[in-house]
């Protein structure tokens, strides 16, 4: 076997192993599909785990910020949710707001 023909294959294969989001993020409440009340707040419970490059998390309804949650584990209250369907996600964020790349996302039905 030549040396000089696999050091470019292992290179490329440490470089994207040192670029890859690490981290997770398990959204336990709502659960996907879930019906929500549009009268009431919405909780969102969650457990992250935040990787090297973590610092924080960001919360999401339909694409907009709604929080900066700085706890691992916890809980947060949406505001009540207009009828219809959401998108609730929680992503992984660097000290300077930037996307990790992890995140967890749930659809709900608000009604």
């Amino acid at each position: 076997m030549n040396i000089n023909r696999l050091a470019p294959i292992v290179l490329s294969l440490l470089c994207a192993s040192a670029f890859a989001a690490d981290g997770s993020i398990s959204i336990s409440s709502p659960a996907n599909g879930a019906m929500v009340s549009a009268s009431k707040k919405t909780p969102v419970i969650y457990e992250a785990a935040l990787g090297s490059n973590g610092d924080h998390l960001h919360l999401y309804v339909d694409g907009n910020r709604v929080d900066v949650l700085r706890e691992t584990k916890g809980s947060a209250e949406l505001d009540a949710l207009p009828a219809g369907k959401h998108h609730i996600c929680l992503t992984v964020n660097t000290k300077s707001h930037a996307p990790t790349g992890v995140e967890s996302c749930v659809d709900v039905t608000a009604q």
